[in-house]
């Protein structure tokens, strides 16, 4: 129930999506529903903390496949990549998407600062696999961090924003001649 009301969500974001779109999509009566899970603000939050361990386990398999260093961030651009311009991918981040709905938030949970802060750890742990040959400045981790980070939150906006697979392979293109430098 909870993936078809995900999809429901994805495809037409909070607050277009009704309870008796709810209901259609669950097979759940409305009360039953009330019961289970609250408000419809709990019900969101619900699918998207759901959404959040996934897409978070999404990105910790793919760190792992990677492997380490320089070469092993260019494998994550491109497993990353991969995922977007497939047809699932296309539409981008269900987090992102209600973010720009939403300002981040609901009632009692912040779920872009959560998402932000998970997608955050995750890259961090792809970023201290870079070995450089000397020891790498903390604050220096810490700014290719938040550099890869916000600039894969900001290529999800592209993506839901109906890019097409060049553009998508150009801007990860660009991240790739940035890693580069690393």
């Amino acid at each position: 129930m909870l993936e078809r009301l995900t999809s429901l969500f994805w495809r037409q974001g909070y607050g277009a999506t009704s309870m008796s779109d709810i209901v259609d999509a669950s097979g759940v009566h409305k009360p039953s529903l009330y019961r289970t899970f609250g408000t419809k603000e709990q019900l969101f939050a619900t699918v998207l903390r759901r959404y959040l361990a996934q897409r978070i386990a999404m990105f910790a398999a793919l760190i792992a496949e990677a492997g380490p260093g320089t070469r092993g961030v260019h494998r994550f651009l491109r497993l990353f990549e991969a995922d977007a311009v497939s047809a699932h991918g296309r539409d981008g981040c269900l987090l992102v998407m209600a973010s720009n709905e939403l300002r981040g938030r609901l009632p009692e949970y912040d779920f872009a600062a959560d998402y932000r802060e998970q997608m955050r750890g995750q890259i961090r742990v792809l970023v201290d696999r870079v070995p450089t040959g000397e020891e790498v400045d903390p604050a220096l981790a810490a700014a290719r961090t938040d550099l890869l980070t916000t600039y894969l939150l900001g290529l999800q906006v592209v993506m839901r924003s109906g890019a097409g697979v060049d553009e998508i392979h150009d801007r990860l293109q660009a991240m790739h001649v940035t890693v580069d430098s690393w």
